[in-house]
């Protein structure tokens, strides 16, 4: 019997949020922490579909008969054309199968949606089995857990399509392009109206250059850097956020246009910097006077998209205290994601030494955040046999 395992990174948007959402550049970079997921089809005589999500104290089994009369339903509407009739449909599904909160309401709206629209376009003989998914990822916090769990999802359906087949290969650029449509389609089930950046990032992994309805570039070859993640323990919703955001732009374009700009001209700045350094490491020559200049450009650069961050409105009060404890120790930090709480990231200068980090990460935990030392640039979405 079929089995594997999947797993997908997180991501951190090092520049560019809110102003994505108009074309403008974005700059993600893959997360060193992921969602894992453990597949193992059953026996026939169970005809369900086990789902186990730790991270949601969910589990469910669910039988095949309900979704293979699911598919039918979705097939003879042509519910595919339109997406709102599709959610409300899935809404519906998922209602009669039950949950406990919000959390579990939309990781199994994104399970099924992916399941039945995953398995029409690869034509997926469903069969009974276990699908076992964690996350080393805190949800709902900027770190793209959703689109991870997508992309995860995705993945997974694609794979044991193709198994069904007996089709062997690795994943391939073209697989990787197919794994990130469809979880954007499930974006849209989650946040509304997504960028696009989150399940590209959490796909292809490293750094990329984002620009929605135009470029996905992979960065590659840049030194890794390493972070202080800052939780603030502020939960909010993305798509409110967004919505915010949205809002003050249409009552004074005359003033954010300009911001969005601005936001923009910063992630092509910083894109000059992590290019040059590619090319430098390449040749070998790079000094460490030059490698420090650089970091303080960056820097520079996270201070002020912070500041423009802030006045669309979609800083905290914690976000601004991390940010100014960054400061203080010679750092420059930022919100990452839609902001209003959730995360913020420390970028670490090479060298940062030990004795300093803790002491930041002790005073930020006195404050009451959860402080995690990670890496940013590894690897994207990955299939274990």
């Amino acid at each position: 019997m079929i089995s594997f395992k999947v797993s997908a990174p997180g991501k951190v948007i090092l520049f560019g949020e809110h102003a994505v959402m108009y074309g403008k550049t974005a700059l993600a970079a893959s997360l060193d922490l992921r969602t894992n997921l453990k597949f193992q089809e059953l026996q026939e005589v169970e005809e369900i579909i086990k789902l186990n999500f730790d991270n949601m104290n969910l589990v469910v089994n669910v039988p095949i008969e309900r979704i293979q009369t699911y598919i039918s339903i979705y097939k003879s509407h042509q519910l595919e054309h339109n997406h709102d009739n599709l959610y409300d449909h899935i809404q519906q599904f998922v209602h009669n199968i039950g949950y406990n909160n919000s959390h579990q309401k939309l990781s199994l709206e994104a399970f099924f949606y992916l399941l039945i629209y995953v398995s029409n376009k690869e034509e997926i003989d469903i069969k009974p089995a276990e699908i076992n998914l964690n996350t080393e990822l805190s949800i709902g916090a900027g770190l793209g857990s959703s689109a991870s769990f997508a992309v995860c999802l995705s993945a997974c359906f694609l794979h044991w399509s193709r198994l069904q087949k007996k089709i062997y290969k690795t994943l391939d650029t073209n697989d990787l392009k197919l794994i990130s449509k469809y979880a954007f389609e499930c974006e849209k089930i989650l946040h509304g109206t997504p960028s696009g950046i989150d399940n590209s990032i959490c796909t292809y992994g490293s750094i990329i250059e984002f620009r929605k309805n135009d470029c996905i570039n992979s960065i590659l070859n840049v030194r890794k850097m390493k972070i202080l993640l800052v939780d603030t323990r502020v939960q909010r919703s993305t798509k409110t956020i967004i919505d915010k955001s949205t809002k003050l732009k249409c009552m004074y374009p005359t003033i954010i246009d300009p911001i969005m700009d601005s936001i923009d001209n910063i992630s092509k700045e910083a894109l000059k910097i992590l290019k040059q350094d590619i090319n430098q490491t390449q040749n070998d020559s790079k000094e460490k006077c030059e490698e420090y200049e650089e970091y303080n450009q960056l820097m520079m650069l996270i201070n002020i998209n912070q500041s423009l961050l802030a006045a669309l409105q979609t800083s905290h009060s914690s976000l601004d205290r991390i940010c100014a404890e960054a400061q203080n120790y010679g750092f420059a930090a930022k919100l990452t994601g839609a902001g209003g709480g959730g995360h913020a990231f420390i970028l670490l200068p090479p060298d940062t030494q030990p004795e300093i980090i803790s002491s930041i990460s002790r005073k930020l935990i006195a404050d009451g955040y959860c402080v995690t030392l990670t890496s940013l640039g590894g690897t994207g979405v990955l299939i274990d046999e």
